[in-house]
C-alpha cells in the first residue's frame, strides 16, 4: 500500500509543475505575439 501512494505522489510532483510551466509559456507566447511579422532589418538593430 505504501508503494502505491509513493508512485502517485511522484507522478503528481513531476506532472503538475510541467503542466504549469507549459501553460504559462503557451499563454505568454500567445499574448505577446508581434503585430507585424519579423523582417530582415529587425535582426540588424
Amino acid at each position: 500500500m505504501y508503494q502505491d501512494y509513493t508512485a502517485i505522489f511522484l507522478l503528481l510532483f513531476t506532472a503538475i509543475p510541467l503542466v504549469v510551466v507549459a501553460g504559462t509559456a503557451f499563454f505568454y507566447i500567445r499574448n505577446n505575439e508581434r503585430k507585424t511579422p519579423l523582417k530582415r532589418e529587425d535582426f540588424y538593430r
